[in-house]
């Protein structure tokens, strides 16, 4: 291959530029001098950042005002999880600022701040949760699978601490279906709550649903498109004819509704054989759609890009009650 004029230039020079004996090892006491005051500046500087690299990428801490400047507005920053509380039919938002409770006003937080990835509603008693400590908070940097049953206030481990990163979580009683990141998306079954778990062979899925009248039943969405299992996870099959999804909710009616990856809403009456957007899914705000959250055949909840919607009219029209 005929050399570039750059690389005969550069060739001439080094001829050129070729050191004597000498010179070499004045180059090399000099490489090494340099090395030596470098391990010196480094462990100065270090001792002064100790554990920076761990907080890197955690939520602030509780009343840190530094971090809340640089996240100014953005209260609940991005969204992983909805849920309504059973008690009083509140919203539950599981965000990277913790876990909030929308009611008639603005949002308030109830946890601590913390970064809350994969989240469900069990029953009035019981949520569960999964994602990655604030800063300062003594815990490993993967939560494991975390519960609550004082409505979200405090939390404690159930398993896999240091282990597992549940970016979707769905359950029907003692069923619980989860995707662990750290495992390239792996879904994970427990038939105890969350005490145990195992990993069936299943694709790489983003979200999950479970079939709260059949806990068998589960939803998962890959790259290739919604794939159902009737066996509790242990295989699963393609539905041919349903649209792309990113995020999807089972209701207890079993209605499913879901969310694909431009932000349009989806809805099957048939177990995901066939679906329909719906009306409003128009009226959505652009951006990336985070979770959807069925309650029954009528009434849903979304978020889109920070932005939380209401409809209770099967996606027909949406109501915006919060935006970031």
């Amino acid at each position: 291959m005929p050399r570039s004029p750059l690389q005969e230039r550069s060739g001439e020079d080094r001829s050129r530029r070729v050191p004597g004996k000498s010179a070499w090892r004045w180059v090399a006491v000099a490489v090494l001098l340099g090395l030596i005051l470098a391990v010196i500046l480094l462990s100065v500087l270090g001792d002064g950042d100790e554990g920076t690299h761990d907080d890197a990428h955690q939520p602030p801490a509780e009343g840190d005002e530094s971090a809340g400047e640089a996240h100014a507005g953005a209260h609940m920053e991005h969204i992983h999880g909805l849920g309504v509380d059973p008690s009083d039919g509140a919203l539950l938002i599981a965000s990277h600022y913790g876990l909030f409770r929308l009611d008639d006003g603005a949002p308030e937080r109830l946890s601590e701040v913390q970064d809350f990835m994969g989240f469900t509603v069990v029953d009035e008693g019981r949520l569960l949760a999964s994602g990655h400590p604030g800063q300062g908070q003594d815990a490993p940097s993967n939560l494991g699978l975390i519960e609550s049953s004082d409505g979200g206030a405090t939390w404690q481990e159930v398993s896999l601490g240091g282990e597992a990163d549940f970016h979707a979580l769905d359950a029907a009683g003692q069923r619980v279906y989860g995707v662990d990141a750290t495992g390239g998306d792996q879904l994970m079954v427990s038939d105890d709550g969350g005490e145990t778990w195992q990993s069936p062979e299943a694709p790489a899925m983003a979200g999950v649903a479970v079939d709260l009248r059949d806990p068998d039943s589960v939803l998962g969405t890959t790259p290739d498109g919604p794939v159902l299992s009737r066996d509790g996870g242990q295989s699963f099959a393609a539905l041919q004819d349903a649209p792309l999804l990113l995020a999807v909710d089972w209701a207890a009616d079993g209605t499913l509704y879901g969310l694909d990856p431009a932000g349009g809403l989806h809805r099957s009456d048939d177990d995901g054989a066939t679906w329909e957007e719906t009306q409003g899914s128009a009226t959505l705000p652009e951006g990336y759609p985070e979770a959807v959250h069925a309650v029954d055949e009528d009434e849903l909840w979304v978020a889109v890009e920070g932005a939380v919607l209401h409809s209770s009219d099967a996606g027909e029209t949406f109501e915006a009650v919060h935006e970031e």
